[in-house]
């Protein structure tokens, strides 16, 4: 919902600020949205905030149509997402899992899973994104398969743990869990962004509290 108001919002201000000038590159980026017409109403929006007119109009218009091209590219990126490299498809991947966005994030790492089936990464990310959407059975499914095709993967047993402790299956959990421990994630190949150390932490004294 907040999201929403301020895209009103913006469209609002672009639309009165932009209303003298119907020829304008913001209008014409706005009426046939292309990669040619953002670069050309990025350039006419920043010559107009470097010479100080109406800065902040400018501002928020450029920060407006940056969120309006970023949603078209990935719209785009999705589409063609059968032809695109599979670096190309995780990176596509793991961008959506970033924005939360697990319907489209999940079938491109199915994809992954069934074209490079002894590949990890995909396997572990598609557990967060289970994770995440609270289905934990499926989590523990995704990230089951990531540890067998990667016995070293430290994330994936952490995930591992973590799912597995929301299922109330601690002893499982904490053995995961002193798995990961064992292992160091500077070692794994992945992009994944680090969980903290806080986190683990805590869950690895919740644990030895709940295992039996």
């Amino acid at each position: 919902m907040k999201q929403a108001m301020i895209t009103i919002l913006l469209i609002c201000l672009a639309a009165f600020a932009f209303a003298e000038a119907e020829s304008s590159p913001m209008n014409t980026y706005l009426s046939k949205p292309t990669s040619s017409s953002f670069s050309l109403a990025v350039t006419s929006l920043s010559d107009a905030i470097s010479k100080g007119e109406k800065p902040n109009m400018s501002k928020l218009s450029l920060a407006y149509i940056a969120e309006l091209e970023a949603d078209r590219l990935m719209k785009e990126l999705i589409a063609n997402a059968d032809s695109m490299a599979a670096g190309e498809r995780f990176t596509l991947a793991n961008m959506l899992l970033g924005k939360d966005d697990y319907m489209n994030a999940i079938p491109l790492y199915d994809a992954l899973n069934r074209d490079y089936p002894n590949w990890s990464c995909p396997w572990r990310h598609k557990g967060e994104a289970y994770f995440n959407q609270k289905n934990y059975e499926a989590a523990v499914i995704s990230l089951q398969q990531a540890i067998a095709t990667n016995t070293e993967h430290y994330d994936a047993y952490v995930w591992m743990a973590i799912s597995l402790n929301e299922l109330g299956r601690y002893t499982e959990a904490l053995k995961n869990l002193e798995t990961a421990l064992t292992l160091s994630p500077e070692e794994e190949e992945s992009d994944d962004e680090a969980i903290s150390q806080e986190r683990i932490d805590a869950l690895y004294k919740e644990l030895k509290k709940k295992a039996h």
